[in-house]
């Protein structure tokens, strides 16, 4: 029968030699000086039981204590104390020490502990496993909630801002339809003089003709400056009527007849206020205008257009070519949207790894200028299109990758 390994940890050489002479018949043992060597054996050789000071150097008893059951809930601890500080052995019990004992060591007692501990620690291994597991996944659980939150009060942040967007969007509406309605009316007033003014030039002399055609070329330039300002407050009014269309969708959280070509074609008007999209990435789209509907919550396919576009984009800051093609067209009886771009491209060993929660390749620049990810989108796209049946594909190489949707747009979700 395969013989306990027994880890006797004690700074002093006296009682490690005493724990040793009870102990060495019966059971394998190891040794270290201090908590903090005994912690690393605990982690490296994963001992049956630990016999320890509660009193050392560099690392007390207690400390080496939670740090072990942190790593191996269900390893005993035997905790060694002098009579004076029976109350610490017993908070050590609480930590989750599974006895203690005092010096001097009582040779009998100590391995009736020992092997009591030993039968309780090896009844039942895969409890053990399990306890291990739970509390492995605990910790990952509580790192998770932590990021979680921190990403929580991100979103809310984003939110205030969209918020305030909305609200300058509306405030901003009615001053530009002041300036919209008094540029047209002065670009009317100055046709109409231009008209007087060409009217009068006949019956003036030669010299006062040359002035008159002075004046006009002056009037000219005005209609042309007015009409400038009409064509950028046409702008501004379409960028407006975009951000709050947008805001009204993204509070219908019901089922709705999309035009997905029509929700494409938002998202890139969105994406215009992303400088490096507007004035270095050319776009070539295809949206087909007679869609089928598709019965769909509208923020589920625009939240994914926009991460998707959004890594296409990212993917494209450091190439040469930066070209951006997005397409949305009936197939029989899916509605297929293909997003290629020219940037880097996804390593083949990442492939199985992009839908994945928290992977991410997007780690920024130490100048902080690069794109940074959550290693959220694309696992957001693949659980926002589940319930719609969508088929995901992804082709890449350097310089060309493609996502596909499929979407079936007969008996869509309802």
């Amino acid at each position: 029968m395969e013989r306990a390994k027994i880890l006797v940890v004690d700074d002093e050489l006296g009682p490690r030699e005493a724990l040793r002479m009870i102990l060495k018949d019966e059971f394998d043992l190891c040794f270290a000086t201090n908590g903090k060597e005994a912690v690393e054996q605990v982690r490296s050789q994963g001992p049956d039981l630990v016999v320890m000071d509660m009193k050392m150097p560099i690392m007390d008893g207690m400390e080496a204590l939670r740090l072990m059951k942190e790593h191996n809930p269900a390893l005993p601890v035997i905790m060694v104390t002098g009579y004076g500080t029976i109350e610490k052995a017993v908070e050590a019990m609480k930590i989750g020490a599974f006895d203690y004992i005092t010096k001097p060591f009582d040779a009998f007692d100590l391995l009736d502990k020992v092997k009591k501990a030993l039968e309780e620690g090896a009844g039942d291994p895969q409890s053990q496993r399990m306890l291990k597991q739970i509390q492995e996944t605990s910790n990952k659980l509580a790192e998770q909630q932590q990021y979680l939150q921190k990403q929580i009060v991100q979103l809310s942040k984003l939110s205030t801002i969209g918020m305030l967007a909305q609200g300058i969007a509306h405030n901003l509406s009615s001053p530009l339809l002041i300036i919209l309605g008094r540029a047209e009316l002065m670009k009317d007033k100055l046709l109409e003089l231009r008209s007087k003014i060409l009217s009068l030039s006949g019956k003036q002399s030669p010299s006062a003709s040359s002035e008159i055609l002075s004046l006009l070329q002056e009037y000219d330039q005005s209609v042309k400056d007015t009409d400038v300002i009409i064509e950028n407050v046409a702008k501004v009014s379409d960028i407006i009527k975009n951000v709050l269309q947008k805001g009204r969708q993204e509070h219908m959280d019901y089922h709705q007849p999309l035009n997905l070509s029509a929700v494409l074609r938002e998202e890139l008007q969105f994406l215009e206020a992303d400088l490096f999209f507007k004035h270095n990435v050319e776009r070539i789209y295809d949206l087909q205008e007679d869609l089928p509907p598709v019965q769909g919550v509208y923020t589920d396919f625009s939240q994914t257009f926009l991460n998707l576009i959004q890594n296409a984009i990212d993917a494209m800051r450091e190439s040469e070519k930066k070209v951006l093609a997005v397409s949305c067209r009936q197939n029989g009886d899916f509605i297929e949207v293909k997003i290629r771009d020219t940037g880097c491209g996804i390593p083949s060993e990442n492939m199985d790894k992009i839908f994945d929660p928290y992977f991410t390749t997007k780690k920024g620049t130490p100048e902080g200028d690069g794109p940074i990810g959550t290693g959220l989108g694309l696992h957001m796209v693949k659980m926002l299109m589940e319930p719609y049946r969508a088929v995901i594909e992804v082709e890449s190489k350097p310089g060309d990758t493609c996502f596909t949707l499929r979407i079936p747009w007969k008996n869509s979700s309802q």
